[in-house]
């Protein structure tokens, strides 16, 4: 709980991964990948209860291992890959709302992001209070890729500047600031979530992270660079 506001995490699982097959529960420096989104929540100082939304058997017993009560097992026509995020969260929500346990923020925890501490969901959890916003996304700062930099390919294969109108080269000195979402924290009022069906509108903080944080898993080679980090950060 944070000022009197009682805080859901939720840590959606699917068993299905196009991109790295069995992500959620790869082995990642000795943990399954969503031990670390589960620590993270449990770590935290302000969330009062953990929900792994998955129709995995497997991420059902880590969960459990670790002490948390799996109370459903998610739908299978919310496992798709074309299934939106906002609905995964909304049948949490309404779980919980049909249980009577009703819930004033909710934090989404997105196993792909095991850098993430509990210090970054506190932070962003008081940042988002303090300025009042509905909503937050974690972001980084985009460097190599800022827009400034990329191009975009023509019908016949040449490139196009995909934001100056010329090819005069750009100092990264001299462009303003982009940010990207990285994928760390969401964090949102659950009837304001309701209502917009989004973390991202006109009302939404924004958490900066660091660029050694903002790594999400979504393939082999996110896998074996989120694996070098946190074997650097352990040798410091």
């Amino acid at each position: 709980m944070i000022l009197g506001l009682s805080v859901l995490a939720i840590v959606p699982a699917r068993a299905g991964s196009k991109g790295l097959q069995g992500k959620n529960t790869r082995i990642l420096e000795g943990k399954p990948l969503i031990q670390y989104s589960i620590e993270a929540a449990i770590q935290s100082n302000y969330i009062d209860n953990i929900v792994v939304s998955t129709d995995s058997a497997e991420c059902i017993e880590i969960a459990s291992k670790l002490g948390l009560d799996t109370p459903f097992t998610r739908p299978e026509h919310l496992c798709g890959d074309e299934v939106p995020s906002a609905e995964v969260i909304k049948h949490a929500i309404e779980f919980f709302q049909a249980k009577n346990k009703k819930y004033d923020l909710f934090v989404l925890l997105e196993p792909t992001s095991p850098l993430r501490t509990s210090s970054d969901i506190d932070a962003a959890l008081e940042l988002m209070l303090k300025q009042g916003n509905k909503s937050l996304v974690s972001v980084c700062l985009a460097e190599d890729q800022h827009p400034n930099f990329m191009f975009e390919l023509n019908k016949s294969g040449t490139l196009k500047p995909w934001s100056n109108e010329s090819f005069m080269p750009t100092r990264r000195q001299d462009v303003s600031p982009a940010f990207f979402l990285e994928g760390s924290v969401y964090i949102s009022y659950i009837q304001s979530f309701i209502e917009n069906e989004t973390f991202c509108h006109e009302d939404t903080a924004a958490f900066i992270m660091p660029k050694f944080k903002s790594f999400e898993i979504d393939d082999i080679v996110d896998f074996y660079c989120v694996e070098a980090v946190m074997r650097n950060i352990s040798n410091q």
